[in-house]
């Protein structure tokens, strides 16, 4: 058996599975970072726009108030097309799923070299362990697919 070719495959799943980590937690943060922004921008928004127009009662800006307040509400909408449009709420779940499957894959291959001592990795383990990566990435892309997949009802 080649152990230092095993060693070798164990070592290159290892090495792309942690750069696989670092790459969907940072796409995680930077969907859940843009999903948070733009459900408050178009809450704060929603909330400014009620002052606005409870404002115009107090003083002689009626039409000014108002102005802005028809903006702000043109302004929702763009950002509420932008988040229906990007799903990054939806990208975020994904990612947040893809991560926690990258983990676990994680801890298994340190678990198993844990084990092994100064036993070469076997390579039935070793592809397992690929085989594994391949699903979880596989999935993922799928996923993504749906997500950018118009639903077309049936004809």
């Amino acid at each position: 058996m080649d152990s230092g070719g095993d060693a070798g495959r164990f070592e290159f799943v290892k090495s792309e599975v942690d750069g696989l980590l670092r790459r969907f937690r940072k796409r995680r943060t930077r969907d859940k970072r843009k999903a948070f922004g733009l459900q408050m921008a178009t809450v704060t928004l929603s909330a400014t726009i009620s002052v606005l127009l409870g404002l115009r009662n107090f003083g002689g800006a009626e039409s000014l108030l108002a102005n802005i307040a028809l903006a702000l509400g043109a302004l929702i909408a763009v950002l509420a097309a932008a988040d229906a449009f990007f799903g990054h709420r939806d990208l975020w779940i994904l990612r947040t799923r893809t991560v926690r499957d990258l983990e676990e894959l994680s801890r298994d291959l340190a678990y198993y070299e844990s084990s092994l001592g100064t036993d070469p990795p076997a390579r039935d383990e070793v592809d397992g362990f690929f085989d594994r990566l391949g699903e979880i990435v596989k999935r993922d892309s799928e996923d993504w697919g749906r997500l950018r997949t118009p639903m077309v009802p049936n004809q």
